[in-house]
């Protein structure tokens, strides 16, 4: 089992899919966790569900990472109950598919304000604990592999998945001298309920890769655990694709 300097940890988009595996595994990792999701009723019940397999501290916070002042306030308060703050798991996201000239101009805004906005929304309420000096820091954002290699009805998502990445090159720069590093992940397709939502005709996506499989929530969570923790206490501004191969 890796060590781990940092201890407490936000995850948003943390009451299902990949967020929750993420909430779990740091919790089993020692972390104290506070898991923020839009779905308030079941950022708390996972966060109940995940303190008793585990036995740690998990708080669940109801957040929408689109509501700027409401984001800086649940950061407070997750501080506050975690007794501190100095990791940040951007994850929250959603998808609205279409090809570009049928988007409605809300397909565009809506997932361009939760999946990069919101992530960057995050990062800033972040700041205040993440710029402490002398206290090492974790930052890990989710993007897509699509964000790699692009996606047919996808513009929208892929275009927010993209710019992730350019806040994890830019935030690495910019937090380096506080000793917190910033990465990210480039999941595959995962079996969540975000993807089994995906048209029937588009689930053969799910094992188009070298080792023929789905990923799971867990292959992404081992991923962000090992960024978090000091076994990756020298990578920074890194893009870890765990996506079984797909993409090369």
């Amino acid at each position: 089992m890796s060590a781990f300097s940092v201890s407490r940890v936000v995850v948003t988009g943390g009451a299902q899919g990949i967020g929750a595996s993420i909430a779990r595994r740091l919790s089993s990792e020692g972390l104290v966790v506070s898991i923020l999701d839009v779905n308030d009723v079941g950022a708390k019940e996972t966060a109940e569900r995940i303190a008793a397999e585990t036995g740690g501290e998990v708080f669940g916070f109801g957040c929408d990472v689109t509501d700027r002042e409401q984001v800086g306030e649940v950061f407070a308060a997750a501080a506050e109950a975690m007794g501190g703050l100095d990791t940040y798991i951007g994850n929250a996201g959603i998808t609205r598919d279409g090809m570009f000239h049928k988007l409605s101009e809300d397909d565009w805004d809506r997932v361009i304000s939760v999946n990069l906005t919101g992530v960057f929304n995050g990062l800033r309420a972040a700041a205040p604990w993440l710029r402490t000096p002398g206290v090492p820091g974790r930052v890990v954002l989710v993007s897509s592999v699509v964000a790699k290699a692009g996606n047919l009805g996808q513009m929208n998502y892929i275009a927010a998945k993209a710019g992730v990445v350019g806040l994890v090159r830019s935030g690495a720069l910019e937090l380096a001298r506080f000793d917190t590093t910033v990465n990210g992940v480039r999941p595959g397709f995962i079996e969540t309920p975000m993807t089994a939502a995906m048209p029937e005709a588009a689930q053969a996506v799910m094992t188009a890769n070298p080792l023929g499989r789905a990923g799971q929530p867990g292959d992404i969570a081992g991923a962000v655990a090992f960024l978090c923790s000091d076994d990756a206490s020298f990578v920074t501004g890194h893009l870890l694709d765990v996506n079984g191969g797909m993409a090369l």
